[in-house]
C-alpha cells in the first residue's frame, strides 16, 4: 500500500473520529426538552383560558431561559420566586420591562415545556401561551414549578412542587412526578 493511500486513510478516520466527537459533545451539552402538556398539574390547564387575579409584569430577557423563539416574553407576579431579584435582575440589564398588565387580563395557555440543562442538569418547566391586552398579543414564557431536592436525592419520583400561578385561586401543596427532558 503506497503512502499516498495510507494517509488518505489516516486523515478520513481522524476526520471521522473528529465528527463523532463533536456530535456526541454537543448532544450532550446542548438544552434537552420535553412535553409536560399531557402530565399534572399542567394538563389541567391545556388549552384553557384563566384570569390573572393580581398585576402581572412581562420582561425581555437578554439571556433566554428557554428556547421557544416563538414566546418572546417572560411573566413573573410579585408571588413568582423570581420577583424579589427583578429589580436588580433589571439594573444589571438581564431583564427589559416591556409592560405591567393589571389584574383580570386574559392568559390563554398552550402548553408545557420542560427543559434540561446540558452543561448544569437542572430541569425547569415551563407554561407558555398568549396574553391579549389592549389589541396586543404577547407570546408569553411562565417559569412554574421547582423540584425539592431534598426528596430528590431520597429517590422521591413525586418532588415537583408548584408555587401559586397567577392564575390559580388557592396553592397546590401536592409533589408531582415530571419526567426528565429528552434528548432528541
Amino acid at each position: 500500500m503506497s503512502i499516498k493511500k495510507t494517509m488518505g486513510i489516516i486523515v478520513l478516520i481522524g476526520t471521522t473520529a473528529v465528527l463523532i466527537f463533536c456530535f456526541f459533545l454537543y448532544a450532550t451539552i446542548r438544552t434537552k426538552s420535553t412535553s409536560l402538556s399531557q402530565f399534572s398539574p399542567f394538563k389541567e390547564w391545556m388549552g384553557k383560558t384563566v384570569t390573572m387575579d393580581k398585576e402581572i409584569v412581562l420582561l425581555r430577557e437578554k439571556v433566554k431561559q428557554f428556547e421557544d423563539k416563538k414566546y418572546p416574553y417572560l411573566l413573573i407576579d410579585s408571588l413568582h420566586p423570581y420577583w424579589p431579584y427583578l429589580d436588580e435582575r433589571m439594573e444589571l440589564g438581564d431583564y427589559t420591562l416591556v409592560e405591567k398588565l393589571p389584574a383580570g387580563v386574559k392568559f390563554h395557555i398552550e402548553k408545557a415545556v420542560q427543559f434540561t440543562g446540558g452543561v448544569s442538569g437542572s430541569s425547569t418547566p415551563f407554561v407558555f401561551g398568549t396574553i391579549s391586552y389592549n389589541g396586543k398579543n404577547y407570546k408569553i414564557g411562565y417559569q412554574w414549578g421547582t423540584m425539592d431536592v431534598a426528596r430528590f436525592m431520597d429517590k422521591v419520583k413525586a418532588c415537583w412542587q408548584f408555587h401559586l400561578a397567577p392564575w390559580q385561586p388557592q396553592t397546590d401543596t401536592a409533589y408531582y412526578e415530571l419526567p426528565a427532558a429528552q434528548w432528541w
